[in-house]
């Protein structure tokens, strides 16, 4: 797999809106492409770059690890972060 081909995923840490609980999720592509979405309900609100088949696959992988990935964000301080701790 070539550099650019390889697919990151970040995320934020928990997030709360309307009292509700998620997590933003950004997929970047090299510098080919770029899909945000968010988790639980598993939406891709924005994309650029990938196929509509590939949207709709992550936004499975999205609602499939919703759980681990809502697990992973609770340990994400953005505090500590920006400190460099």
């Amino acid at each position: 797999m070539r550099k650019d081909e390889e697919l990151r995923m970040t995320y934020s840490g928990l997030l709360m809106k309307d009292g509700e609980k998620m997590v933003r999720v950004c997929f970047e592509r090299g510098n080919s492409g770029y899909a945000e979405g968010i988790v639980p309900r598993g939406v891709i609100e924005k994309s650029s770059g990938f196929t509509k088949e590939e949207v709709r696959q992550l936004s499975v992988y999205l609602q499939d690890n919703a759980t681990d990935i809502i697990n992973r964000a609770k340990g994400v301080h953005f505090l500590n972060e920006w400190l460099g701790r």
